[in-house]
C-alpha cells in the first residue's frame, strides 16, 4: 500500500470475497460523508466482481465508524479492520475516514492483481492502525499559466485523496491571468483573466463562485483544506490590468503572454493598493474556510519602488531601512488584517529578506530549500518544504522527456527526498512538505497527469512516513499496481 500503515497485521488464511455487501453508518451527526465513502467503497467492490469470482452465498457488513475514539489520538488517525463478512472503518474526523477507505480499497485492488482470473477473490485478513507523520501533506496547482476548468480541479483532488494528501495550494493568480469571480472587484475577472497571445489570440478563463463552492465542497468531502493564492505585490499583472492605478507608475497593462518576471508590481506605497488589497483579501477570507490564505510574496523587483515617490514616502514616514523592508511591512499589514478575519498568512520564502515576525508560514522553495527553512526557523516561523530542485513537479521526467523546466527531477529523487537535513532545534515548526506544479510548459491533462503521476506516489509515502529505508524495486512494483489510482 502507499503510503504504507504505520501498524498492520496481516493474518495468514485468506477469505473469499463476498458478493454482497450491506453499509452501516455510525456517528454523532448526519455527515455526507459516509454515504459517499460508501459508494466510493462500492465501486471497488464491483470493479473487483468484473475481473473475478466473488462468493454469492455470503456479506459483508461494512460499518463506518465516525465518531471520538475514547483516547486522544493524532490528527488523522484511523483504524480499519477487515475480516470474513465484516469490514469496520473507524476515524473520529473526515479526513481519517478518508484514509480508512482508500486503504481498503488499496487492499482490494493490490489482492486482486495477485490472483487467478478463474478463482474467487481472495482477500487476506487485516488489521490497520495507522497516522500521518507530517500534518501538512500537500500538492499545488498553477491555473495562471494555464487555465484547467474545475472538473479537472475535482479530478485533481480525487488523485491527492487516493494518496492521503490533505493540502491544495491553488495558485490562482499571476502575471498571466487572474482566475476567480470577485463581487466586489469584478474587472479582475473581466480583464484580468484574459490574454493575447503572440499569435492574435485570446486565452484565459476563470472559475466562477458556484464553480469555486462546488469545488470547495468536493475537498471537504475528501478532508483535504484549500489553500488559495493571490500572488502579491509581485506577479501581478492581471491585477493590473484591471486597476492600473494600483501601479507605482499607471500605464495601460495586459496580462502577459510570456513567461518571466515583470518590474511593474503593486504599489506598496499608496492608500488605495492597501485598502484594495485589505478588501480583496477579505472577500478571499469569506470564501474560502480553511485556515491558511497564501500572498505569495516571491520574486517582486523592487526597481519601481525606489523610484517611487509613494513608496519612498511609506518607508520614511515608518522608518523602513530598504524596499525588502517595505515588502515586509506590507506582508505583516496584510498579516494582520487576516488574523482578525481568523486566517493564518502563507508566504514564499522571500517575505523573509526584509524582517518579518514570527507569524507567517513559510515556504521554503528556493534552491534546495534549507538555508530558506533554516531562516524560517531561527525567525521562529513554521515551515513548509517545496524546494525547487527536489519537488517542482513540472520538471522533466527522465532525460529523452522534452516537456518541462530545464531539470530534472526522476521519480526516486522524491523517493529519497529526506526530512533530517530540513530539522532543526525546534521540529516542530517544520509542518511538512508539497509538490509544486507550475503550468508554463503544461498546456493539458494529458502532460500535467505525466508529470505528477510517478512522483505523486513516492511524495506520499515521505510525508506520511517520514525518512526510512525504501527498496525502490519494490516501491515502483507497487506504484504501478496502484496507477488506478491517478
Amino acid at each position: 500500500m502507499i503510503p504504507a500503515p504505520k501498524k498492520i497485521k496481516q493474518y495468514v488464511k485468506e477469505f473469499p470475497l463476498a458478493g454482497l455487501y450491506r453499509f452501516h453508518f455510525l456517528s454523532g451527526g448526519h455527515d455526507p460523508i459516509l454515504p459517499k465513502l460508501a459508494s466510493d467503497i462500492e465501486k471497488r467492490l464491483q470493479h473487483v466482481s468484473k475481473y473475478y469470482e466473488v462468493d454469492p452465498r455470503t456479506k459483508i457488513d461494512i460499518v463506518l465508524n465516525l465518531q471520538p475514539f475514547p483516547s486522544k489520538k493524532p490528527d488523522g488517525y484511523y483504524e480499519l479492520e477487515v475480516s470474513p463478512g465484516f469490514f469496520a472503518l473507524n476515524a473520529e474526523s473526515i479526513a481519517g475516514m478518508n484514509y480508512a477507505a482508500r486503504t481498503l480499497m488499496q487492499h482490494l485492488y493490490i489482492n486482486r492483481a495477485n490472483q487467478d482470473e478463474d478463482s474467487f477473490a481472495l482477500l487476506p485478513r487485516i488489521s490497520v492502525k495507522d497516522w500521518p507523520t507530517y500534518q501538512w501533506r500537500g500538492m499545488h496547482l498553477d491555473v495562471s499559466r494555464h487555465f484547467y476548468d474545475h472538473n479537472f480541479v475535482k479530478k485533481y483532488l480525487d488523485w491527492m485523496v487516493g494518496l492521503k494528501f490533505n493540502r491544495f495550494h491553488w495558485h490562482l493568480s499571476d502575471d498571466q491571468g487572474w482566475r476567480l469571480e470577485s463581487k466586489r472587484f469584478p474587472l479582475l475577472h473581466e480583464k484580468g483573466s484574459w490574454r493575447t497571445e503572440s499569435d492574435g489570440s485570446k486565452y484565459g478563463g476563470h472559475y466562477s463562485l458556484r464553480q469555486i463552492k462546488s469545488v470547495l465542497k468536493h475537498a471537504r468531502l475528501r478532508g483535504i483544506e484549500v489553500i488559495p493564492e493571490i500572488d502579491i505585490p509581485g506577479h501581478s499583472m492581471a491585477i493590473l490590468a484591471a486597476y492600473p492605478e494600483l501601479a507605482c507608475f499607471p500605464r495601460e497593462f495586459e496580462p502577459m503572454n510570456v513567461w518571466g518576471i515583470s518590474e511593474d508590481i503593486l504599489c506598496a506605497g499608496k492608500d488605495e493598493t492597501i485598502e484594495f488589497l485589505k478588501e480583496l483579501f477579505t472577500e478571499i477570507a469569506e470564501l474560502f474556510p480553511g485556515q491558511y490564505i497564501h500572498l505569495g510574496g516571491d520574486e517582486a523587483p523592487k526597481q519601481r519602488w525606489k523610484e517611487c515617490p509613494h513608496c519612498q514616502k511609506r518607508m520614511r514616514d515608518n522608518g523602513l531601512k530598504d524596499e525588502e523592508a517595505l515588502q515586509a511591512w506590507l506582508v505583516k499589514t496584510l498579516a494582520t488584517h487576516l488574523k482578525k478575519l481568523g486566517k493564518t498568512v502563507i508566504g514564499w520564502d522571500e517575505i523573509l529578506d526584509g524582517g518579518i515576525d514570527s507569524k507567517p508560514v513559510v515556504m521554503a522553495w528556493r534552491g534546495d530549500g534549507i538555508d530558506a527553512a533554516r531562516m524560517a526557523h531561527d525567525n521562529g516561523n513554521k515551515y513548509i518544504l517545496t524546494p525547487y530542485t527536489k519537488l517542482y513537479f513540472d520538471a522533466r521526467c527522465h532525460k529523452l522527456d522534452k516537456i518541462g523546466t530545464h531539470q530534472i527531477i526522476f521519480w526516486s529523487d522524491v523517493l529519497g527526498f529526506s526530512f533530517q537535513e530540513y530539522t532543526f532545534e525546534n521540529p516542530k515548526l517544520l509542518l511538512g512538505a508539497q509538490g509544486n506544479v507550475w503550468t508554463e510548459h503544461l498546456t493539458n491533462v494529458r502532460d500535467l497527469r505525466e508529470k505528477v503521476s510517478g512522483r505523486m506516489f513516492p511524495l506520499a509515502e515521505r510525508l506520511w512516513n517520514g525518512d526510512g529505508e525504501i527498496d525502490v524495486q519494490d516501491f515502483w512494483m507497487m506504484a504501478s499496481t496502484l496507477n488506478w489510482i491517478l
